[in-house]
């Protein structure tokens, strides 16, 4: 799924996932050099390579790197990602990624079979190279066991090749007594240190530009310092914090990265009561300039469960007077734009009214009109044939291309009203146009509501500008509050919580360029 903020800065794709991508591998930090000795290590040394670094600095990276780069010469790998195995299992293991058929039958039978294998790969002049990621959790007869496979020779060379990533705790397994033969057998030892101030800034702009930034510096000295010092120098800490902070700039509408959106990413990213609404993860994230934490807010969310720490976010000028009176909806509310599904029967006897966060409710407009706003608000409604498309009960697949124009209308109604105040969900922004498939994105998401407690939420659609382009926009809701807005994604089905649902403020969108 993409990443919202990419359109916002002109990236191509994600520049700080954390997910290890070779694509995106540093060679600032002396991992680089660290990449060099390994090839030459496992091609060429004898005995066991050993790699250490805390939790974060790029470990599995640099494994799938060495593997990457050992691909074209002449050897076989093997790797293993959870080496949780007994003497048995690794045994199996190995042999399970170097022979079509693997010897069964007790240890020595696959022993005997393994070194079979290793014989005929060093006459064809290959080498066969282990690589252990999470050495460290391996059983300590299980490497005992890795210090008989490297005793595995010929009369002048050794048939098996293993290098071990692990943190710390690896060194402190192979200082263990039983282990001082395997500890003995450490031909090479490295060890990923974490990025000084110097090589964050070129780690950051590395990634920058390979996921397609054009600009300069994307962070600036402020930002850049803080995130130095929040992430500790670890490569997965700083991607973390980058990707909030891109997304605390985007919901913001800023262009540089500042020191503020950076401390809402770190004061984002500590740990909480409990599992807090993600910053762009599977529950999503909502920090914007609007965003205080209030203490009757954060007693609401104790009693549900949820553990919020306080934001402490400074307000943009440009929203302070819409966080200001965040506590009332204005009269132009989503109601009055996008109604709510229509009354039962048993409804339809009484004067309906739409219940909206908060727990305010005001009069529903009937099911089959989208009014615009009254006379002498500035703003001019829908035209009279759009004011009849049923758009109560969201819109249901087979709905002719005309209805997703009245909900566009009714969403720019909406949100250019100067009344209109509070929060938003957004699920997406992408390039138009794409009508068709938008239709069919907002018919999945009316019907997961519409089979869901929050069936009265409503579907907003518009248009907007990024770098003279028109791309869609998605949203859902209309809330008074962001810790609404938080809440309903906390709650909210599966099918929206996909798109990594990030708040808005609609004081924010207002200011958007419109097509």
């Amino acid at each position: 799924m993409s990443v919202l903020y990419l359109d916002h800065f002109g990236l191509a794709t994600d520049p700080f996932r954390i997910t290890p991508d070779t694509g995106f591998f540093f060679t600032g930090g002396q991992r680089g050099d660290i990449l060099e000795g390994l090839i030459v290590a496992s091609m060429h040394d004898e005995g066991i390579v050993s790699v250490v670094g805390e939790i974060g600095m790029g470990k599995t990276m640099l494994s799938r790197m060495l593997l990457e780069r050992l691909r074209p010469l002449a050897s076989d790998t093997v790797y293993l990602a959870n080496p949780v195995f007994d003497r048995d299992e690794i045994l199996g293991a190995i042999a399970n990624d170097l022979m079509p058929e693997p010897p069964q039958g007790n240890r020595a039978h696959m022993l005997a079979g393994l070194e079979s294998v290793l014989i005929e790969r060093y006459a064809q002049g290959r080498r066969v190279v282990v690589v252990i990621d999470e050495a460290h959790s391996m059983p300590a007869t299980t490497l005992e066991e890795i210090r008989l496979l490297s005793n595995l020779e010929t009369t002048q060379h050794k048939l098996l090749k293993i290098v071990l990533f692990g943190q710390p705790e690896l060194d402190e397994l192979l200082a263990a007594p039983q282990l001082r033969q395997v500890k003995d057998r450490i031909s090479h030892r490295f060890e990923l240190q974490p990025l000084n101030a110097q090589e964050v800034s070129a780690y950051l702009m590395f990634r920058l530009h390979k996921a397609g930034w054009q600009g300069g510096e994307l962070f600036d000295a402020a930002a850049l310092a803080l995130l130095v010092q929040a992430s500790g120098g670890r490569t997965r800490k700083l991607n973390m914090l980058a990707d909030k902070s891109l997304l605390a700039a985007y919901a913001e509408g800023v262009q540089l990265v500042g020191l503020d959106q950076v401390r809402r990413a770190a004061n984002d990213s500590q740990p909480s009561f409990g599992r807090r609404s993600g910053f762009a993860g599977e529950t999503g994230w909502g920090h914007s300039p609007a965003w205080r934490w209030a203490p009757g807010v954060l007693a609401l969310l104790l009693a549900l469960g949820v553990g919020y720490w306080l934001g402490n976010g400074r307000q943009s000028p440009r929203v302070e007077q819409a966080a200001a009176s965040q506590a009332v909806l204005p009269a132009t509310s989503i109601a009055s734009v996008v109604p709510a599904p229509p009354a039962t029967p048993a409804e339809k006897s009484r004067v309906p009214t739409l219940p909206v966060s908060g727990g305010i409710s005001q009069p529903a407009v009937p099911a089959n009109k989208v009014p615009g706003l009254q006379p002498g608000a500035g703003v001019p409604g829908p035209s009279s044939a759009s004011q009849e498309a049923p758009l109560g009960a969201g819109l249901a697949a087979g709905l002719a291309d005309d209805s997703l124009a009245v909900r566009m209308r009714a969403t720019d109604t909406f949100v250019a009203a100067p009344s209109t105040q509070g929060f938003t969900v957004q699920l997406l922004s992408q390039r138009a146009p794409r009508d068709a498939e938008l239709l069919v994105m907002v018919n999945e998401i009316r019907a997961a509501l519409d089979a869901s407690p929050q069936s009265a939420v409503p579907v907003l659609v518009h248009n907007r500008l990024y770098r003279q382009q028109v791309f869609h926009a998605l949203y859902v809701g209309h809330f008074e509050t962001r810790a609404a807005a938080l809440e309903f994604i906390q709650s909210s089905p599966l099918a929206i919580r996909r798109y990594k649902p990030v708040v808005r403020s609609l004081a924010a969108i207002r200011q958007e360029p419109r097509p």
